[in-house]
């Protein structure tokens, strides 16, 4: 999800009551902070490769320097321990869309799919980065085929909170609202799938916080925890997790080495049985 500060989230259950439905029934990471680099994508990329990859400022496409950048990251681990993987992002219509500009309706940002940055995805294997970066339109299929064991999702612009709902005329206050409906239509349908109840695991998070809240915490946001596997109901974890214990909690989970950048980071294990 996008641009949402903790206090944004949690325990505002007229705006987000599904989001706080499972914050109150399955785990909630109470100091998880986004990557403090800033806009969206240096947080994306901080999620799959442990570093914001350049400094910040503005948002780029895959294709503006300094990208992409040949650096180790979540997507090159997959490949090489031959798991099973995708990105789904909504709205990207054409696999392995590099440009926001060429997308009909304007609801999809190659910078929410921060596997698009890097130079093996790029200019590696042929075919690789269609295949692994499609359009959420397939998500279903494959949910019920059970053939990825990680599978990534960006909603559009729109569901992710990033804009306000044309829906409702553009009303701000209505961009939670939306988000949280969107969450639980799509996350319902994840939780009532085979590969979810063989101990699947889906994390909730949003990419940065952007001090809105007042909260005193500028780069705090949530992350919910939700599976089978939870070693206990209404879990809240105080720890100082970020976005690289998430990619270090998907290595250890996937039995992957850890990549240099996240080594000696927290995993979030303790959430799990």
């Amino acid at each position: 999800m996008e641009n949402h500060d903790y206090a944004e989230i949690v325990g505002k259950t007229a705006d987000a009551p599904y989001l706080n439905s499972l914050i109150d029934e399955y785990a909630l990471a109470t100091n998880y902070s986004d990557s403090g680099t800033h806009p969206s994508l240096p947080n994306y990329l901080d999620m799959i490769s442990g570093a914001p990859q350049y400094g910040g400022l503005i948002d780029l496409d895959p294709t503006q320097s300094p990208f992409p950048k040949t650096a180790d990251n979540l997507g090159t681990q997959l490949e090489a321990a031959k798991i099973p993987w995708r990105s789904y992002q909504e709205g990207m219509g054409t696999a392995c869309k590099l440009s926001k500009k060429s997308n009909p309706d304007g609801n999809y940002a190659p910078k929410h799919d921060p596997f698009l940055y890097f130079t093996d995805m790029q200019t590696g294997t042929p075919g690789l980065c269609a295949k692994n970066n499609v359009d959420y339109s397939q998500f279903a299929a494959d949910l019920a085929a059970g053939t990825y064991r990680y599978m990534w999702i960006t909603p559009n612009l729109t569901h992710d909170g990033h804009d306000p709902d044309p829906s409702v005329g553009g009303v701000p206050s209505q961009t939670l609202k939306t988000s949280d409906t969107w969450a639980q239509t799509n996350i319902d349908a994840i939780m009532n799938s085979a590969a979810y109840k063989a101990n699947g695991v889906i994390f909730v998070t949003w990419d940065e916080a952007e001090g809105r809240s007042g909260s005193g915490s500028k780069d705090k946001v949530a992350m919910i925890v939700v599976t089978p596997k939870l070693k206990g109901a209404k879990m809240k974890s105080t720890t100082a997790y970020s976005h690289k214990s998430y990619l270090a909690t998907v290595e250890d989970l996937l039995k992957l080495p850890r990549l240099a950048t996240v080594t000696s980071e927290p995993a979030m294990s303790e959430f799990f049985k």
